[in-house]
């Protein structure tokens, strides 16, 4: 579980139907897959608010939509093992790797593969770049 200073922020940027347990979960994996690559926790975490999508920080409308129908799709991600193994799957290099929080590019594409599942979603389609 993410620390509190994070959970608030978590539950702030909650898109509609959204649950904290599953944000939660995702941010938590992808802090455990950058650990090898960065070990300083508070950068890690300032990347990871504007990759993961944390509204509080500017960003563009469209990336704000794809990533939260991206979040949305892993509905029950905290509590599933198969959609967590999903989940870890489809997290790209780029998203373990970018150093720097001025270095995050507003393509979602460039962090997340799309599950199968989820490139039937035509919102989603239309929005991921």
């Amino acid at each position: 579980m993410p620390p509190e200073r994070i959970a608030d922020e978590i539950r702030k940027s909650l898109a509609e139907g959204e649950r904290f347990e599953d944000f939660a979960f995702m941010f938590d994996a992808l802090v455990f897959l950058r650990a090898p690559y960065n070990t300083n926790l508070g950068l890690t975490e300032d990347i990871l608010k504007k990759i993961i999508c944390f509204v509080l920080l500017k960003k563009p409308q469209n990336y704000v939509r794809a990533m939260q129908a991206f979040r949305l799709g892993f509905a029950g991600v905290a509590a599933n093992p198969e959609l967590q193994g999903e989940f870890s799957n489809s997290v790209r290099r780029a998203a373990i790797t970018v150093n720097r929080p001025e270095d995050v590019v507003w393509r979602p594409s460039l962090y997340f593969a799309l599950p199968p599942r989820l490139r039937e979603q035509k919102d989603l389609r239309e929005w991921w770049f």
